[in-house]
C-alpha cells in the first residue's frame, strides 16, 4: 500500500454526507438537550468508512477529516459549551481523532464483510444451479 492510495479514489459523497451528519447530530443533540441522540452521531463516521477504498483511507478520512467540522464548531464557536482549561482543546482534538479513526475503520470493516458475504452467496447460487442442471 502506498501513500497515493489514501488520497486516490476518495468517495466524496460518502465523506461529505458522513462528516455533515456526524457534526449535525452532535450539535443538534447538545443544543436541544437530546442526549440519547448522541449515540447515532457515529453513523456519519461509519458511513465515511463504509465508502472508503482501503483501511488507511477509512482511518484518515474518518479520524482526521470527518471529525474536523465538529472540532471547529466545538473550539471556535463553542457549540458544545464553554471550554475551560489550557489543555482541553488538545484533549478534545485527540478524542475526536480517536473516535473518528475507530468509526472509520469499523465502517470499512463492515463494507468488506458485506462484500465477502455477497461473493459467498453468489458462489453458492452458482454451485446450486450447477447441481440442479446435473440432475
Amino acid at each position: 500500500m502506498e501513500l497515493e492510495d489514501i488520497y486516490r479514489n476518495i468517495n466524496f459523497k460518502s465523506f461529505l454526507i458522513g462528516a455533515a451528519l456526524f457534526a449535525f447530530i452532535v450539535v443538534l443533540s447538545v443544543e436541544y438537550g437530546l442526549d440519547p441522540l448522541l449515540i447515532f452521531s457515529s453513523a456519519g463516521l461509519l458511513y465515511i468508512g463504509y465508502g472508503s477504498q482501503n483501511r488507511i483511507q477509512a482511518i484518515v478520512l474518518g479520524g482526521a477529516l470527518g471529525t474536523l467540522p465538529l472540532f471547529l464548531a466545538t473550539v471556535f464557536f463553542q457549540r458544545l459549551g464553554p471550554i475551560t482549561g489550557e489543555n482541553i482543546t488538545f484533549l478534545i482534538l485527540i478524542s475526536f481523532l480517536a473516535i473518528g479513526a475507530f468509526c472509520g475503520f469499523t465502517g470499512f470493516y463492515f463494507s468488506e464483510s458485506r462484500k465477502k458475504a455477497i461473493e459467498e452467496k453468489n458462489k453458492k447460487r452458482i454451485n446450486w444451479k450447477r447441481q440442479k442442471k446435473e440432475k
